[in-house]
């Protein structure tokens, strides 16, 4: 009996180590609803390292700031999921939706958007996908630049999208910063959009379905033994 509970108690601690090294317990991002009117910015920020999920993707340690000057306006909206083929390959990240306005000659508006992003189960980061929606006019400019952790970066000197591919890569950090600029134009946008694609890492399909059936195996033969010397 002693060495099927001790069958039994190396079965828990690996399960308990699995959901331990693993974002396990984070919910969905869409799980946090939009606000009618507000911003569930703050309630992304509040998740701190545990984060939330999308298709694969923990995204954590979200970080949202803004800057104006000379009459520059920033009013911070909602993030929200994101999901979308793109070149033939399923990008999954969030969308920040804000209204940075840069209307009055000579102003500014600047939004900051940081996070770490990490593949769920083994999963790895292939790629990453950079968008952001807009308008200038005259001479107004419309910015956004990206650097992750591994040394990419993006960027875009004027409303569109961009992605890049790299070495695959369980986890990185993002810093993006999307500037307005007036001049002697103006310059608005309204939605900052990072997504990532993956590829299976090395323990995709073991999991907590493969421990489980691990630790099944270590009961039975423990069993086994037991009726053996019986």
């Amino acid at each position: 009996m002693r060495r099927v509970s001790s069958a039994v108690g190396v079965a828990a601690a690996l399960i308990t180590a699995s959901f331990m090294g693993t974002s396990a317990w984070a919910a969905p991002c869409a799980n946090i609803a939009p606000v009618l009117g507000g911003s569930n910015v703050a309630s992304f920020v509040a998740l701190g390292a545990t984060g939330c999920e999308v298709d694969g993707f923990n995204f954590n340690t979200i970080n949202v700031n803004f800057l104006t000057s000379g009459g520059g306006t920033v009013t911070l909206g909602n993030i929200i999921p994101f999901q979308s083929i793109v070149n033939g390959v399923l990008e999954s990240g969030l969308t920040l939706n804000y209204i940075a306005n840069a209307g009055v000659a000579g102003s500014e508006a600047d939004v900051a958007l940081t996070y770490n992003v990490m593949g769920v189960g083994g999963t790895l980061i292939t790629d990453a996908f950079l968008n952001f929606a807009g308008n200038t006019t005259g001479n107004g400019q419309a910015q956004i630049s990206e650097i992750l952790t591994n040394g990419v970066t993006l960027s875009l000197g004027a409303p569109g999208s961009t992605s890049t591919s790299f070495a695959p890569i369980a986890s990185l950090g993002a810093v993006k910063d999307q500037a307005d600029h007036a001049n002697t134009g103006t310059a608005s946008t309204s939605a900052l959009t990072n997504a990532y694609s993956s590829v299976p890492g090395p323990i995709v399909g073991a999991g907590l379905p493969g421990l489980v059936a691990a630790c099944a195996g270590l009961i039975g033969l423990a069993r086994r033994r037991r009726h053996r010397t019986a």
